[in-house]
């Protein structure tokens, strides 16, 4: 490609799907990708698979395309040509929401309008599976760290759900939360090509991308494998909030964690895979709010949980919180009405509400100012919500940051706008037996 920067990316007119491989044997998968001249792969080490199901190569047609976005990025061309790759009709809502919308934070920031509209060229469909198939073995439960997935978790295990924990390239951080766990865990070795840093260097475009899609893939992946049940999720409601509305278009950071993301890969794994009910999010009907005050209950996670993205970069678990960025800032606003300041200080290892320099990250939270964080934070409401308690709480009360932004939000929530936070009633598609267990957890407040 050379070394003139965005000017050489310019010149590519397609990202293109060459191919793909997987060995049964070994359960590698390698997906490869073409801009121009140049192909990159992907590799997924699923470790041998235990059962063999019809429906693992339509998967993976899905997770290649889910995947091709890390490399989309890279020159951002102004078509995607699925070539020989057929998908089912049923199943291309998804590929476009994936990148019209998967894309939009990306096209935002990098100011490309036209990825919003991006033709994608899918030159052939394919036929239906001819089968139908809902998984009923043991659920497998991504684990992510943070107090969301541990509140499912302890749900699937109270109710004897028995869930497999699963995560792509744990880190420390995971591992010490499924470490806590008795439950049986599968993980995933996810690698991008290594030349991408080489080409992000050389002037290559960057930014966010649908990762959750790719994941949530790799996972529905994994558990057919291992004749396993669905996948497990831990979005919450508020992921379906865009951030903003850019030339029209809402644009949400958290795409690829909402509702109308989890639909979409619900019908192309349906429509393309012949599989029902295999993928949903077990707290999708519930705030942020709601899920802190339930994740409250368990304090024998307090020494590994973190919901930090800058402490995921890290080696070290014993790293879990920054204490200076977004998810910080609202992760400890939402613990803060359950918990003491006691339990919650030693959980993050400072006193975030005593640090007046966070003033202005709270005031985006409460949405005095700027648009919501690109970053998987609540709602604006439900922050306004949070404040309100901590305002009531003798705890946090004439805590410095709670003071200041009382004295700056000009009219606080109602008690109805309250008890609205905690009604756990959101829309969602979860299975009534997963409902039941979910409910079993009891009221968080």
């Amino acid at each position: 490609m050379g070394s003139d920067g965005v000017n050489a990316w310019e010149q590519v007119e397609a990202l293109r799907f060459p191919g793909r491989e997987f060995d049964p044997a070994t359960g590698v998968a390698r997906f490869h990708y073409a801009l121009g001249d140049l192909v990159l792969t992907e590799t997924v080490d699923f470790g041998p698979p235990s059962v063999e199901s019809p429906a693992l190569d339509r998967v993976l047609d899905l997770l290649y395309v889910a995947a091709s976005t890390s490399y989309y990025k890279i020159a951002a061309p102004r078509r995607v040509e699925l070539g020989d790759l057929a998908l089912a009709e049923g199943a291309l809502p998804w590929v476009r929401a994936l990148y019209h919308e998967g894309l939009g934070e990306f096209a935002y920031r990098n100011k490309l309008e036209y990825v919003l509209d991006l033709p994608i060229d899918a030159a052939r469909t394919a036929a239906g599976p001819g089968w139908e198939h809902t998984p009923a073995g043991p659920p497998l439960a991504a684990v992510g760290g943070g107090k969301d997935s541990i509140v499912s978790m302890e749900a699937l295990q109270l109710a004897g759900l028995d869930p497999v924990l699963f995560s792509v390239n744990p880190n420390a951080i995971i591992t010490s939360v499924m470490a806590v766990s008795p439950q049986p865990v599968r993980t995933v070795r996810r690698r991008l090509d290594p030349r991408m840093r080489e080409l992000n260097e050389a002037g290559a475009y960057n930014g966010h991308i649908p990762v959750t899609a790719i994941n949530s893939l790799i996972a529905v992946a994994t558990s057919v494998m291992h004749g396993l049940g669905p996948v497990v999720m831990s979005n919450e409601s508020s992921a379906s909030v865009p951030n903003l509305s850019w030339l029209g278009r809402d644009i949400n950071h958290q795409w690829s964690k909402g509702l109308p993301a989890e639909r979409h890969l619900r019908d192309a794994l349906l429509a393309h895979a012949g599989l029902r009910d295999a993928y949903f999010s077990l707290l999708r009907g519930l705030s942020e709010l709601h899920i802190a005050g339930l994740f409250a209950k368990f304090t024998t996670y307090d020494e590994v949980v973190t919901s930090c993205n800058a402490a995921f970069k890290l080696r070290d678990a014993s790293e879990r919180w920054c204490g200076h960025c977004p998810k910080c800032r609202f992760v400890f606003l939402a613990l803060a009405p359950f918990t003491g300041r006691e339990r919650l200080v030693h959980i993050f290892g400072t006193d975030v509400f005593t640090d007046l320099s966070q003033l202005e990250g709270y005031r985006e939270l409460m949405g005095l100012t700027a648009h919501k964080p690109f970053e998987c934070v609540g709602e604006i409401e439900e922050s306004l919500v949070a404040l309100r308690l901590l305002t009531e709480h003798p705890d946090w009360h004439d805590a410095p940051i709670v003071a200041a932004l009382a004295a700056e939000v000009p009219v606080p929530p109602s008690d109805a706008e309250v008890e609205a936070a905690f009604k756990g009633d959101a829309p969602n598609v979860v299975p009534p037996r997963y409902l039941e267990a979910l409910t079993a957890l009891g009221s968080p407040r």
